[in-house]
């Protein structure tokens, strides 16, 4: 499981403590906020102020050899005014966030199922590798999404970022009964 906060890293020393006394892998992130939307970030060990310019954040991430992934990138589409849900993949291809990063999240437990087909159009036509997440805000919501490796145990970040590089996995609905 991974941690990812607004603009901060989780404590890593409480995320290590609790995974050794549970005995579960957690791992921790940041979701930093940029103009070009949500980017979950991995291996940069850095809390963020405010909305972060993407050329910033693209340099820091390549010097840590860090990996984004863009999350949730058309959750609310439907709420600012864009009532048209055909929205065109080709369209909503055209973003160049979507050149610059390792994955998309086409399945975000906060998305409706609109939201996330069409984010899973989207990253199919360019080829992209697509994750899942929960984006649980409460117990409740975790699971909702997630991503399954094809490695079985995933022992470090590192090795977490490995694994989303080399792209051997596949994001699935794990508690659908949650989907609205």
């Amino acid at each position: 499981m991974c941690f990812t906060e607004h603009n901060k890293r989780w404590d890593n020393n409480a995320l290590q403590k609790l995974s050794q006394k549970e005995n579960f892998p957690l791992f921790c992130g940041v979701e930093v906020e940029t103009r070009e939307g949500h980017l979950l970030v991995l291996g940069v060990n850095k809390n963020f102020a405010g909305i972060t310019p993407l050329d910033e954040l693209l340099e820091l991430v390549k010097k840590e050899n860090g990996v984004i992934i863009v999350a949730h990138p058309f959750r609310g589409f439907l709420l600012f005014g864009f009532a048209d849900l055909n929205l065109q993949v080709e369209r909503a291809s055209q973003r160049q966030i979507y050149q610059q990063v390792e994955a998309m999240e086409i399945l975000s437990g906060k998305a409706t199922k609109k939201e996330n087909d069409l984010a899973q159009k989207v990253s199919k036509k360019l080829k992209l590798k697509g994750v899942g997440g929960s984006d649980a805000h409460a117990p409740g919501e975790i699971g909702r999404c997630v991503t399954i490796f094809k490695k079985p145990v995933i022992k470090s970040e590192a090795e977490l970022m490995a694994e989303i590089k080399k792209g051997e996995y596949e994001a699935v609905y794990w508690l659908e009964k949650n989907l609205k």
